[in-house]
This record gives structure tokens, sequence and C-alpha cells, in this order.
């Protein structure tokens, strides 16, 4: 029974979101030695760290209106076949603007699994278990990029990070082999629905935009908070593999909460109060940690930072478990989805070279924890909009 309980399908397909979410994490350890041996900017990184969004940003509408027809299995395993070549090539690449390129069709990897995830689980898992398991897949992203980010420090000091590039590569070929062989292939019946006309119900429905506004809003700054903490701890003289530990544990965090919020919600917690408590903790945190960071010991700077990324897996989770309440249809749920991913993919995308900017231009990080709370602050009235819609 035990063998049988490892093989429960719907771990494989969440495995492969984690595994997705590791070629996210594997890059902001990587970033010094990149600087080192690249010549790479800060505000080059910033764009390495957001191009893998750029397929979400431009596509991820599109493509969620047709996962369905595509095949979710397919899906997944062509996102993983994506994953596996770039990050193979990008082992053998020496300079910038190739791993920029290979960047972005990781992007596309890392949007296919995405978009077909809570569509395939939903398809394996019985009614009874969905909540439990939809909240296990809203912490595929802060538990599979922290395990990156705990991964690739270590195997940075032995293999570098080509090898890094490749080891990150096999493993989501093998993942991909072990998908095609224990899952079937699901019969679908969507071949009738317009795909533009999904679009356009989608579109035309206010409470799906301002889903995906809230989402985007916290994604952004939680990306751009764990993607330029390394490069924050080289300023205390803090080792390599450390900073990238102590970042993995930051986005772990955010996975706990994330599956946390999932059982608060199986037990009857309101939805707005926990997202209104998530971006609230995100404002207070980011604030203190970027404005009070040269006063405060560091002790208390990492507690802000990990209470930051604990509290917004609220958000995460929330935004995950309401999309099938305010869709505008049943059909439309995996449109839904793609148009809050594709907000999610443009903040991330704009953010992070947004920050380095502004550090750069004003040689702090001070005006950084603003533009946060302000974004925390919109995302709480959005939140006030859309439950009031719903009442």
């Amino acid at each position: 029974m035990s063998s049988a309980r490892w093989l429960n399908k719907d771990l494989w397909i969440i495995a492969a979101g984690f595994v997705a979410a590791m070629h996210v994490g594997k890059l902001p350890p990587a970033v010094p030695v990149l600087q080192a041996e690249l010549g790479i900017s800060l505000v080059q990184a910033g764009f390495l760290l957001s191009l893998v969004q750029v397929a979400g940003m431009c596509m991820a509408l599109l493509l969620g209106s047709y996962t369905a027809k595509i095949g979710l299995k397919r899906c997944v395993l062509f996102g993983l076949s994506l994953l596996a070549i770039a990050s193979f090539i990008g082992g053998f690449v020496q300079t910038f603007s190739g791993l920029l390129a290979l960047r972005v069709v990781e992007g596309f990897g890392f949007l296919l699994i995405t978009l077909s995830g809570p569509a395939f689980i939903r398809q394996l898992v019985p009614v009874e278990q969905l909540q439990a398991k939809m909240g296990l897949w809203s912490a595929y992203m802060g538990g599979g990029m922290g395990i990156g980010l705990l991964c690739t420090p270590f195997l940075l000091n032995s293999i570098s990070w080509q090898g890094v590039w490749i080891c990150f590569g096999l493993l989501s070929l093998a993942l991909a082999g072990v998908i095609y062989t224990i899952i079937p292939t699901a019969q679908t019946h969507t071949q009738s629905v317009a795909v533009f006309d999904l679009i356009k119900l989608t579109l035309k429905h206010p409470p799906a935009w301002i889903l995906a506004a809230i989402f985007g809003v916290y994604a952004g700054q939680w990306f751009s908070l764990v993607g330029f903490l390394p490069s924050i701890y080289q300023q205390y003289q803090i080792s390599l593999a450390v900073a990238g530990g102590l970042t993995a544990i930051v986005a772990i965090a955010n996975a706990i909460g994330t599956f946390a919020c999932g059982l608060l919600l199986q037990r009857g917690f309101r939805p707005q109060t926990l997202v209104q408590t998530g971006f609230a903790t995100l404002m207070v945190c980011a604030l203190s940690f970027y404005l009070l960071r040269e006063f405060l010991p560091f002790g208390l700077q990492f507690i802000l930072v990990l209470s930051f990324s604990l509290f917004g897996g609220l958000v995460a989770a929330v935004v995950f478990s309401q999309v099938l309440n305010f869709s505008a249809k049943p059909i439309a749920i995996s449109t839904t989805i793609g148009l809050v991913l594709q907000f999610s993919a443009t903040s991330q995308f704009l953010l992070p070279p947004l920050i380095a900017s502004i550090v750069l231009a004003t040689g702090g990080w001070i005006w950084v924890g603003i533009l946060m709370a302000t974004l925390s602050l919109i995302g709480m009235l959005l939140t006030r909009i859309l439950f009031r819609k719903a009442a």
C-alpha cells in the first residue's frame, strides 16, 4: 500500500510544478558567479531573473484557453521537455545574450506546466481531497524555488554553474519520463469550445481581472524580494552557501504559508480576511526591512523577510482557490488561470529590473520598501472591491 501511495498520480503533477519553480530558483544564488565570470551588471541580472516570465506575460491567457484542447498531459510533458532542453543547452552557453534567450524558452516550459497543473489535478483527485491537494499545488512556487535556492549554492562549489544547469535539465527530463509512463492520457471533451469565445468571456468578466491584479501586485513583490536576497546578503559578507540556504528558508516559508492557508480555507476561514491579513503583513514587513535595515540587527531583518514570505502565501493560496468562484463560467476556469498568471508574469518581469534601477539611482533600498508597501495597499483595496462584488 505504501508503494501505491507513493505512486499517487497527482503527486507527480505537483512535483512537475515544484521542478518548474526550481528552474526559477537556480538563478539567484548564481547571480554573483555570473556577474564575476560573464561581467553581468545588476540590471542585467535583474533581466535574467525576470525574463523567465516573458512567456507568461505575453501568452498565458491564450495558452490557458488551449491547454484542454492540446491535452493536459501533453502540455506538462512539453513544458518539462522545454525546461530540460533549455537548461541543458544553457550549461554550454558562455554569453549573456545566449542565457537570455534560453531563459525565455524556460519560461514557456514553466508556463505550460503551471497552466495545466490545476486542471490536471482536478481530473486526478477525488472531490473530497481537492482542497488539500490544491493547497499543496499552490505551494509549488515557494517550495520549488526554495529547493533550487538551497541546492544551487552547494552544487556551485563542486560542479560550477554550468553543471547546475545541466543537472536541472536532466532532472526535468527524468520527471517527464515518469509522468509519460505512469499517468494515462485523459480523454478531453472540449473540442467544440471556441477558444476566442473563452478569452472574450473572461476579458468581459471584471472579477477575473481584479483577481488577476491582486495576484500580480503580490507575485512581483515576492519574486523580487527572494531574487535579490543573495545579493543583499553579500553586503554582510555572508558566504554564498549560507546566503542560498537563508533564501531557501524564506522561499519554503511561502510554501508553508500557502499550504496552511488551504487548510484554513477548508476549515471555514473567510478568504477576504486571509488576503487582507497577508497584504497588511507584507506592507509592515517591507517597510520595516527596507527602511530600517541599517538600524536593525540581522536576525530581526531575517524574521521580517521570513514573515513577508510566510504571510504572502495567504494571498497566493486564496487566489488559486477562488479562481473557481470568480471565473465567468466553469469552462473558463483555465482561461481565468491564464489571466492570473499573465498578470503575475508581467509583475515579475517588470519589478526586478525596476528595483535594480531604483537601487542604482538612489544608492539604497528605501524607495523599494515604499514601492512594495504601495503595491500591498493596492492589493488590499482590490480585495475589498472583489469580495464586495461577490457579496
